[in-house]
């Protein structure tokens, strides 16, 4: 588990209890609210959400989630989501530091009022709900929206506030099911961010710097290092390392290569900080993932 230390900016509405507020919002569909940021990686085992969709926002960092036994991946700007009922943790129990919102809402029931609509809105939506990709690809307004919920709920009183929560609960719903585009990145330099990324996964131990991507896409360096942080939530630095790390993940369960030796490979300063960056990222050390992983493809 994180430490206090390792989380900053922790804030969560529940409404079974009220925190952190007293007062009562008055909107039984929203059951949880969240925002989270933490710089080591935090346990999340199995977990499913009786009668009620999960929606999760990455603001900045990667998440990587397993449902039924299948790996989604989520960088700054995506969200994902579980259907009722659905088991879901993060990966190997771990999730990697990031920023996240997080939303709870109770699934309509059938013949009921759900947020004020009528049953063919109702209906509309939990159309929409179904149809819905595991990784929604959303855009700068999503955040915006998370936030303006948040402040609602800490200062604005009834009778506004179940208005306004509910208002903005759907506009939440609205904005996942039929995003606008977010149009400050051109799309040429969009698409040339998204081939970058793929090859440095591709070449992980690949020496990658600043200067030379940003020379090979047209822009100057400091333009690129802007550019990226607002697409992935992190910097180019951080993208390479935790790359890295998953690679040596693979080599670590696969192979016998030395842990030293990887460290060396990968550009990582020394071994020991190869080490601290590794369970940084999933939780445990190079030496515990490859015992864990070993045992697990023995058996």
């Amino acid at each position: 588990m994180t430490t206090r230390k390792n989380r900053t900016g922790r804030w969560e509405y529940e409404a079974e209890t009220g925190r952190p507020l007293t007062k009562v919002i008055q909107v039984p569909e929203l059951l949880m609210l969240g925002y989270d940021h933490f710089t080591e990686a935090l346990k999340l085992s199995h977990h499913e959400h009786d009668g009620a969709y999960e929606f999760v926002l990455t603001e900045s960092g990667k998440v990587t989630w397993e449902v039924n036994g299948q790996y989604y991946e989520t960088r700054a700007g995506e969200m994902f989501h579980t259907l009722p009922n659905e088991t879901h943790r993060a990966r190997m129990d771990y999730m990697e530091p990031s920023s996240i919102w997080w939303m709870i809402i109770r699934k309509p029931l059938a013949n009921s009022s759900w947020l004020g609509l009528c049953e063919s809105e109702t209906d509309a939506v939990l159309d929409k709900l179904r149809s819905l990709p595991r990784i929604l690809r959303t855009n700068a307004q999503l955040k915006l929206s998370f936030r303006r919920l948040q402040q609602v709920i800490q200062i604005e009183e009834q009778p506004w506030l179940k208005l306004k929560v509910r208002h903005l609960v759907l506009d939440l719903i609205l904005n996942m099911t039929e995003p606008s585009p977010d149009l400050h990145i051109p799309e040429d330099l969009h698409a040339a961010l998204h081939s970058i990324t793929e090859n440095i996964q591709r070449n992980p131990e690949k020496h990658w710097n600043n200067r030379d991507i940003a020379s090979a896409i047209g822009v100057s360096e400091s333009h690129f290092y802007r550019l990226f942080r607002q697409t992935f939530g992190q910097s180019p630095s951080s993208f390479v390392e935790r790359t890295r790390v998953e690679y040596a993940a693979q080599l670590l369960t696969h192979t016998d290569i030395p842990i030293t030796r990887l460290a060396i490979d990968l550009e990582f300063k020394t071994s020991q900080y190869f080490s601290t960056v590794f369970k940084k990222v999933t939780g445990i050390t190079p030496s515990q993932w490859r015992a864990l992983h070993r045992k697990l493809t023995d058996n």
